[in-house]
């Protein structure tokens, strides 16, 4: 959620007769470690019915009711089963001891306790938990930046601004939402009155969020920034980007950012002396925020709206709104709270410290028992020290000759690729041939195009490891389409993945299936007149990327006879085994390749470890 992206809360300012608090109101986006888009609710119905008949439980169903929280959860906060769903998946994970379900779900009942049910101590608990797990893997430090920043909003509702701006500063580091921690850092410029910095900081926020296409960033930081402009006596650019964002909310049906939003504008139209539309906007976010379950945002759209009623001269009803406010608020932000943050924090540490020093005894204890174990003497202590010696040896020598393999393996690797790349030109050039020859001279060209098209794709792919599933399909729809046009369309394609699959993650070789592909329709379905037709499809299954391709052509037994009879081969099936035998040797996996001989057709069944970007 998305790195997530879609709650907001909110901080504010309230003037009466004998006080003045200047703060002002500004909003910040939430990541709880989920991308949110627009329009997936029709994903997470998909999704839900997969979950409700999937059959047996492991880390395919924690990734898949995760993926359901990440569509669903933040568009519905007011459903209160949210709580009893996420502590279900947080306990499969425990219970399949799957460390990265473990973090995910710790972050995501960190977030129903923090801004479903406004009680930030509890979720400083789960936060804290989920941080600790990332810490204990080096992959594992992307999700560190949901904790971190919700970590960072607990100070920040607070107003315990000097423990939150490090936090924020600290998050910068992280790429995926860098618009995110921009914006909280200009929030916190702007309730601290630095004006300038504030709006540098905004502006850098909503640069960054146009450039990721982040349509619910650019909404809040512009009503932020208005806010700001407004605070600053620059009344035209304030309404300006509070009108882009009121206008936002409603052609983008921007439903999570319209109570904050709303508050903002009436902040502005207060400013700018137009109290009617002012307190309209106030009245609309404090009918409106009911629905969040929010505490700290009922207290904020209270705060405003009391302050513009007393502008307008209605001071029984501001009375009233105030009082109502500093009840809330005092029950939110006060020193007890605090005081117990910052006891939770310290106890982290402290048993973080304890920990790496219960550790560090161990060690020392193992330290110790090994010299006592050695104090025999001095021919035991020699022997011990020559074993010892051995044992370095045999080590610095079998990972001298691990990295000797590792660098043979990798020219090999190459080399296949130097097969792979002439023999698949070649191919590709004689079917121009062909074309040209049975073809005008527009065609052809036309051909030779797409043509051109392929070999840059292939050429860009041919010097990497590994491209994501996505890429390798583009290249793939290519050469069918290449292909389906030279044979007068006498044969279709289909290309699915599977719905647990995310084709811009999975990893794999370049132009594994390309030679299977080239088999199916130049042995199997060249010599049918019509009707042919290719499927292709990738899945995951026990931590395996199964990648099928399946053809209706005359099968492996009538080709092979018409195989003999041209004097062919086909070396790019045996260069793409040689390239997983590889593999295999090379990170100790076991990539296979399966032909299965069907009445008509031929199916191929190649199944890879499942890795991920």
């Amino acid at each position: 959620m998305s790195g997530i992206n879609g709650f907001t809360v909110f901080n504010g300012y309230f003037k009466c007769p004998n006080e003045i608090l200047m703060k002002t109101f500004f909003t910040a986006i939430l990541l709880v470690g989920c991308y949110i888009s627009f329009g997936q609710i029709q994903v997470a119905d998909s999704l839900q019915n997969i979950i409700k008949n999937y059959k047996g439980i492991d880390t395919t169903l924690v990734n898949l009711r995760q993926r359901y929280v990440a569509n669903k959860m933040l568009q519905t906060p007011s459903d209160t089963t949210w709580l009893t769903y996420n502590l279900k998946t947080l306990s499969l994970a425990e219970q399949l001891n799957y460390e990265k379900g473990k973090l995910l779900a710790s972050n995501n009942v960190g977030v129903v306790y923090h801004y479903f049910l406004s009680d930030p101590l509890t979720a400083l608990d789960y936060y804290q938990m989920a941080y600790a797990i990332s810490e204990t893997n080096p992959s594992f430090k992307r999700y560190q930046f949901a904790s971190l920043t919700n970590m960072g909003l607990i100070h920040y509702e607070q107003e315990d601004f000097d423990k939150a701006l490090p936090i924020f500063k600290k998050l910068l580091a992280f790429p995926q939402r860098k618009s995110n921690s921009l914006s909280n850092i200009g929030n916190i410029f702007g309730l601290r009155q630095q004006t300038d910095s504030a709006v540098y900081y905004f502006k850098a926020s909503i640069k960054e969020a146009e450039h990721t296409g982040d349509v619910l960033q650019i909404a809040n930081v512009k009503s932020n920034l208005g806010l700001v402009q407004a605070q600053a006596g620059r009344l035209d650019e304030g309404l300006a980007n509070t009108s882009t964002s009121l206008k936002m909310i409603d052609s983008l049906d921007l439903e999570m950012l319209r109570v904050p939003v709303y508050i903002n504008a009436a902040e502005v139209y207060m400013h700018s002396d137009d109290l009617e539309k002012a307190e309209s906007y106030a009245q609309a976010s404090l009918n409106a925020v009911k629905s969040l379950n929010n505490l700290y945002t009922e207290t904020k759209s209270l705060q405003t709206l009391a302050k513009i009623q007393e502008k307008k001269g209605d001071y029984q009803k501001a009375l009233e709104n105030f009082k109502a406010y500093t009840t809330l608020n005092d029950s939110l932000i006060n020193a007890d709270l605090k005081v117990e943050i910052s006891r939770k924090e310290i106890q982290y540490e402290a048993d973080k410290k304890e920990a790496l020093a219960l550790a560090e005894t161990e060690r020392q204890r193992a330290i110790k028992n090994a010299f006592i174990l050695g104090g025999g003497g001095i021919i035991v202590t020699s022997l011990f020290a020559f074993v010892l010696y051995r044992r370095k040896q045999k080590a610095d020598t079998e990972k001298k000759d691990a990295e000797f393999k590792a660098t043979v393996a990798e020219v090999e690797l190459k080399a296949l690729r130097a097969q792979m790349n002439p023999h698949f030109i070649f191919n590709s050039l004689n079917s121009i041939g062909d074309y040209i020859l049975k073809n005008d001279s527009q065609a052809a060209s036309d051909y030779l195009g797409k043509f051109a098209k392929l070999m840059r794709m292939t050429l860009e792919n041919s010097d990497k490891k590994a491209i994501t599933l996505a890429e390798d399909i583009a290249l793939l729809k290519t050469y069918l389409a290449i292909e389906r046009k030279r044979f007068e369309n006498t044969f279709d394609f289909d290309i699915e993945v599977a719905d647990d699959l995310d084709a811009d993650e999975v990893l794999l070789p370049p132009m594994l299936l390309q030679p299977f592909v080239e088999n199916s329709i130049i042995h199997g379905l060249s010599t049918i007149e019509k009707g042919g037709k290719i499927n292709i499809s990738f899945e995951s299954q026990n931590d395996e990327l199964v990648c099928t391709v399946d053809d209706n052509g005359v099968g492996r037994r009538s080709a092979q006879t018409s195989i003999r009879v041209n004097g062919k081969s086909s070396k790019g099936v045996a260069i793409t085994q040689n390239r997983i035998d590889v593999l295999n040797n090379t990170n100790n996996a076991n990539g296979l390749i399966k032909i299965i001989d069907k009445d008509a057709g031929t199916k191929v069944i190649v199944t890879l470890p499942l890795h991920s970007a």
